[in-house]
């Protein structure tokens, strides 16, 4: 459906692309496809809807595909952003696989993707898959290809695999920063979290043990960027509150 090209429609409005992929979720499991799939008008980006109708947020959209590309190839590596949860490692694990971290864009994972062609998956977590043995660059509509091979391969339906992924609570915040203010945070978090900094991959994540915050600056805009995976969905906000409320107290 809504295969040809239609000028009219290559920017679409928020409320367009949310009408769209509304739709999606009612036609897809009432004419038993095996998934949904829409790509951006770009054809860079790939939004999906499983077979039981179910919206798959980008994130776990990746995770599924990690999954399956690792349990398929016995193993692999597979690249995600800083942002990306530590369920992806567990996935890692379960099938015998690496994850290597990006910095948070996607000229980080296409840089990457050009270094090692050997790499079974790339993801941004928004929508952008890229397949180095095919191109080292995203590619929506061989993200489907690949994506409907791997579920034949693995005798699974889509939401079968969407159930078995570990689950995650991520929550973020956007903190406005003055442009010249983000060097002095940047610097006193350095500081102050020295002891709990691992391997600082982008921005300053902050190790909690089971529990994680990254404090990123966006390249583009004046605001810095607060991510947390927390043990529950309140626990990440509570994390977020609270390193946001840090984040505008030292500016």
């Amino acid at each position: 459906m809504n295969v040809n090209v239609d000028e009219n429609a290559v920017v679409q409005t928020i409320a367009q692309f949310e009408a769209a992929m509304q739709r999606l979720t009612q036609i897809t499991p009432v004419v038993g496809a095996q998934l949904g799939a829409r790509l951006d008008s770009g054809g860079e980006k790939l939004f999906l809807v499983d077979d039981k109708g179910r919206r798959i947020p980008p994130m776990q959209a990746l995770a599924a595909l990690t999954a399956l590309a690792l349990r398929i190839n016995g193993g692999g590596m597979v690249a995600v952003p800083v942002t990306a949860p530590r369920a992806f490692e567990t996935i890692a694990e379960r099938y015998g696989g690496t994850i290597i971290r990006t910095k948070a864009n996607l000229g980080a994972l296409m840089q990457v993707a050009t270094q090692q062609r050997d790499m079974l998956l790339l993801g941004d977590g928004t929508g952008h898959y890229i397949f180095p043995a095919f191109y080292p660059t995203a590619d929506g509509m061989f993200a489907i290809a690949r994506l409907m091979e791997l579920l034949t391969l693995s005798g699974a339906r889509l939401s079968a695999v969407i159930d078995d992924l570990p689950h995650y609570y991520i929550s973020q915040a956007m903190i406005p920063c003055r442009w010249e203010s983000k060097g002095k945070v940047m610097r006193i978090l350095n500081q102050q979290y020295q002891q709990r900094n691992g391997a600082q991959v982008d921005g300053i994540k902050i190790d909690l043990g089971s529990e994680w915050v990254l404090i990123l600056p966006d390249p583009d805009k004046p605001l810095f960027q607060v991510i947390a995976e927390g043990c529950s969905e309140e626990q990440a906000k509570v994390l977020v509150d609270k390193y946001s409320g840090l984040v505008t107290g030292l500016q």
